[in-house]
């Protein structure tokens, strides 16, 4: 056995290519121990250097200690950090004169992650904020005093753009910049997609040609065609005295007098829906946000290679997707009271 003794700042060299390695600290330990035997660092020093390394401190020197260290306490960062959650690490050291290094041990032993700020859709005023809530509260009672989100069929429009570019993830150096992606053309060559579905699947759904748009006309007749395909589709309709809920927001040629008139005479009932709410609506945050992942790097030649891949993702949904999106109404009304109306992640 070679007699090789290994000093601190050998360890710690392996330690760093362990880590640029993807290796954890614990399979690191292990891989110094089965190497070093007795000399390995134990896993504590392991973790206390991944740590800094995962803090972009790559220093495997010792420190000078020239007099004992500043320090502080967590509540003295929780304070700053809720005066202002996106302060970054070097601005959190500077203002408690420690180093960023520090900080960002204190940040990790304290749970904290890091997460990118969220768009929303709509800038909400207290009113709105309170209708959301009051409807919320209105619909989950109902739901609770008996069942109806099986009698649902909700539907929406979404442009479907013939190249969808991915933004790509990359490995990078601390402070080097990652690749830019480019958003799809708005401007560029799109179809609107407008569909119509419930705890099933889909019902009916149309592929607007280029120039086509969606008024009240359009929408009128769109609810004789889903009434139809509904008769085909869903003979259970007609077999009981349940009547369809629609779900649909309040886009103008949704709430226009000649839709309501339509909807009136199918004996339809129109479920309550508060303004700017996406986060309450099925095929927002449920079937137009999966079917964005699969549209992401697919490239269109023409409007039927569109149609096309619609109607291959549409097949290749199992009815538990859809039972899902449905099913989710009840815990998102309840989110949204609970956040007393503000939009909730």
């Amino acid at each position: 056995m070679s007699s090789f003794v290994p000093e601190n700042v050998h360890l710690r060299h392996a330690l760093l290519f362990l880590f640029h390695q993807k290796k954890k600290a614990a399979e690191s330990h292990r891989l110094l121990v089965e190497t070093y035997g007795e000399h390995a660092p134990t896993i504590r020093t392991c973790e206390t250097w991944f740590r800094q390394f995962k803090c972009g401190d790559f220093n495997v020197q010792d420190k000078e200690r020239p007099g004992r260290p500043k320090t502080f306490e967590d509540a003295e960062l929780q304070e700053l950090l809720d005066e202002d959650s996106t302060q970054t690490q070097k601005q959190l050291a500077e203002k408690l004169n420690v180093s960023r290094v520090a900080i960002c041990e204190r940040l990790q032993a304290m749970g904290k992650i890091q997460k990118m700020g969220r768009w929303v859709p709509h800038e909400l005023n207290d009113r709105q904020m309170e209708n959301r809530k009051i409807v919320s509260e209105m619909l989950l009672q109902r739901y609770e005093r008996k069942s109806f989100l099986h009698r649902i069929v909700t539907g929406d429009e979404k442009w479907i753009y013939f190249e969808n570019p991915k933004r790509k993830k990359s490995w990078l150096s601390p402070g080097e910049a990652g690749p830019s992606t480019a958003r799809p053309n708005r401007f560029g060559r799109k179809t609107m997609l407008c569909v119509w579905w419930d705890q099933i699947g889909v019902v009916y759904y149309e592929l607007l040609k280029p120039g086509e748009t969606v008024n009240t006309d359009r929408y009128r007749q769109q609810m004789i065609n889903l009434n139809c395909a509904l008769i085909e589709k869903r003979p259970q309709y007609a077999q009981r005295h349940d009547k369809v809920i629609l779900q649909h927001d309040n886009a103008p040629s949704h709430t226009a007098k000649p839709v309501k008139e339509m909807l009136k005479s199918l004996g339809w009932e129109v479920l309550s829906h508060p303004p700017y709410s996406p986060d309450l609506a099925p095929s927002d945050y449920h079937l137009f946000a999966s079917m964005g992942h699969a549209l992401a790097e697919q490239h269109f030649a023409d409007f039927e290679e569109v149609k096309k891949w619609l109607d291959e993702w549409f097949s290749s949904k199992e009815k538990l997707f859809f039972w899902n999106g449905i099913h989710k109404l009840s815990e998102r009304w309840t989110k949204c009271i609970e956040s007393n109306g503000q939009y909730f992640e």
